[in-house]
């Protein structure tokens, strides 16, 4: 049984066993969008690791003499179980699997050909805000086989943090939980950041909200620091909104692997890193993908020249309360 999907394979179906966001990114390359073509490494995979070194049978044994109660004894168990998880001897099915990618059939460049983002796919939503769990849900810019197979790992670790597991315990969902993951090849963004097909405050759907940064979007996705912001009424596709921001720096994906913060040119700091045309394309882009899925969308995109390529998306609940930089 293999424990790799290509994500052009995948739909919306598969999400028990590739989680939310493969599935998400599989039905985008199915209805045409643009997305980086890579691998989904299933639920499957993180269930074998746990079996051949036996950790599925240590962890309820170490939760059971943990009070999870106790901040302090539940960190030190949520410790011990991440490093477990990091440290664990890879299937040899799957490093097989991963490192002899076809890449003609697969179009997926080799793991040693380029920088990939290694992304978390929660099969179950195990806390409220999984960005708030302590531990990261991306990892960006990751450089050769070697670093791509420990990212997997520390993806794997991510349902283990004291946060989790007393959250899990609360509200007594046990302590079975799988994680997927997804590694696809980094794009090259000369702007990027986060588009809203509604309103992500009110969630009134006759405004497209776009912010937007040069160079990799993760700090507007942080909100690390303030983005261009766009909004784009639904009704005629006219801009309603633009607000350019400062922008003095800007991240990229470094040549030996992770990421560099460069200062932006100073032709460039006052400059909108979006065209209103862009703009309008992008959000029309955001229309389509929220009739796609047939609910308003929380979208991560990248742009190179004129074209738009979309690495996430993810329904966008009433609920959340999107981070806004105000300085």
């Amino acid at each position: 049984m293999s424990l790799i999907r290509l994500l052009h394979e995948i739909r919306l179906g598969d999400k028990d066993q590739v989680g939310e966001k493969a599935a998400h990114l599989g039905e985008l390359i199915y209805a045409g969008f643009d997305v980086p073509h890579g691998i989904c490494i299933t639920a499957d995979a993180y269930r074998a690791i746990l079996a051949e070194n036996r950790i599925d049978a240590q962890i309820p044994a170490r939760l059971a003499a943990t009070d999870i109660d106790d901040p302090v004894e539940l960190e030190e168990a949520a410790e011990e179980i991440r490093a477990w998880i990091e440290n664990a001897a890879m299937p040899a099915n799957l490093v097989q699997e991963l490192v002899g990618q076809d890449a003609s059939a697969s179009q997926v460049p080799p793991l040693s050909y380029k920088p990939y983002a290694v992304r978390v796919s929660r099969i179950v939503e195990d806390v409220v805000n999984p960005r708030a769990s302590g531990l990261a849900q991306a990892f960006l810019g990751v450089l050769g086989t070697d670093a791509v197979l420990a990212h997997v790992h520390k993806c794997w670790a991510t349902p283990w943090t004291s946060r989790a597991i007393y959250y899990r315990h609360r509200k007594k969902m046990g302590q079975q939980v799988a994680v997927a993951v997804v590694v696809q090849p980094m794009v090259a963004a000369d702007a990027a950041g986060v588009m809203f097909t509604a309103n992500p405050l009110t969630m009134a759907e006759d405004e497209i909200h776009i912010d937007a940064t040069w160079g990799l979007g993760e700090p507007v996705i942080a909100a690390r620091w303030q983005p261009d912001r766009f909004v784009v009424r639904n009704s005629d596709m006219a801009i309603h909104t633009r607000d350019v921001a400062s922008k003095q720096v800007m991240e990229i994906g470094a040549k030996d692997g992770g990421l560099e913060t460069l200062s932006v040119p100073p032709e460039k700091q006052t400059l909108a890193c979006l065209s209103d045309e862009q703009a309008v394309a992008l959000a029309e882009l955001g229309i389509q993908a929220q009739a796609h899925f047939g609910r308003p969308q929380d979208i991560e995109w990248c742009r190179v020249g004129d074209r738009f390529t979309i690495v996430q998306t993810r329904a966008l609940y009433g609920t959340m309360q999107v981070p806004r930089v105000t300085t």
